[in-house]
């Protein structure tokens, strides 16, 4: 279907005056992987990663079950297999393990971070769609294929409440910055974004610091977390982060909790420039859920694709998934 919309943004924030950003009209829908996803009427259910791997691309999607598919593009893509589930009943993640930042390493090992899930609550044990959030790790041998759980890497200030209540943190993504040697992780914890930072290559738990009052001083697991500033402003979750080769600069995307996509820039992941809207929903729906892809999920130029969760009636869990094309102007403008 196509759409006529291009939209320019205004004079940003934070120095980076002039800068604009160009979305193309055609919306094209994104098709359901071959054969049939089991998670795809849900889809996309937060960050999607996706890998070149020869001539190829690897995409992972997220879910209650994770998968893994192999394509040309995120238009081409072939159900390969599942690759997380669900741990067991007194796990931390038993009711759902969101598989959302993947990182190829040397002899086809690979390192993820999942967006885990914790359903049962002791004041009432049937509880099944509140969830306890926390991030966890989780490696691989053999290219992605199949995948070990390792344990938490972050987990809330607050603990897990008696009663089912939407708490926690989660909803995120995470880049390796190359400039410093680290990992970092942007999360939300109740509704506002924040960060977390890890030197370790392999990212594993107990390395793990939280932004806190201007530095990555706080612990991962159960540590306090200061917003991000300026991304406070607009409060939502799920962000997607790129390295622009373009623009040489980090972009975040996400969405806000009524459903706007949003935009913020970066020349260091940890000062951000106030958010614009990338993108409003029509009256009655939300977009969420969004991505930006290019070479990578984590590295993108001039033109990209960005993919999103468009909710035709916000009140639904129904959705569609939808690309459509950006374009970065300006890369000088300051």
């Amino acid at each position: 279907m196509k759409i006529p919309l291009v939209i320019f943004f205004a004079m940003l924030a934070c120095g980076l005056q002039g800068q604009q950003f160009q979305l193309g009209d055609e919306v094209r829908d994104v098709p359901d992987p071959r054969p049939s996803l089991p998670i795809y009427p849900y889809s996309p259910d937060g960050h999607i990663t996706m890998i070149p791997e020869g001539q190829e691309n690897v995409m992972y999607w997220p879910g209650e079950d994770s998968y893994r598919t192999v394509g040309k593009t995120v238009f081409e893509m072939a159900q390969s297999r599942k690759v997380l589930s669900a741990g067991g009943a007194s796990d931390f993640d038993n009711g759902g393990a969101w598989l959302y930042s993947v990182f190829p390493q040397i002899g086809g090992r690979a390192i993820g971070f999942y967006h885990a899930e914790d359903h049962r609550f002791p004041g009432d044990p049937a509880s099944k769609f509140i969830a306890y959030k926390s991030i966890a790790r989780c490696e691989s041998t053999d290219g992605g294929r199949t995948w070990k759980k390792d344990t938490q890497i972050l987990t809330a200030a607050k603990p897990k409440p008696e009663a089912p209540e939407w708490s926690g943190l989660g909803d995120h993504c995470t880049v390796w910055d190359r400039r410093n040697d680290r990992y970092i992780c942007f999360f939300q914890e109740e509704g506002i974004l924040r960060m977390a930072m890890s030197t370790d290559p392999e990212g594993k738990p107990r390395t793990w610091k939280k932004w806190f009052e201007g530095a990555f001083s706080e612990p991962g697991l159960g540590g306090a977390a200061t917003p991000i500033a300026n991304l406070d402003q607009v409060h939502g979750g799920n962000p997607s982060v790129h390295w622009n080769t373009f623009l040489q600069r980090w972009i975040m995307v996400y969405h806000s909790w009524p459903g706007s996509l949003m935009l913020s820039q970066s020349d260091d992941l940890v000062s951000w420039s106030v958010p614009v809207v990338l993108l409003e929903p029509a009256a009655n729906s939300k977009l969420w859920y969004a991505t930006i892809l290019g070479e990578a999920d984590t590295i993108a130029g001039k033109t990209a694709t960005l993919v999103y969760a468009d909710f035709p009636d916000s009140t639904k869990p129904e959705r569609k998934f939808v690309a459509r094309e950006i374009t970065f102007l300006n890369p000088e403008a300051r």
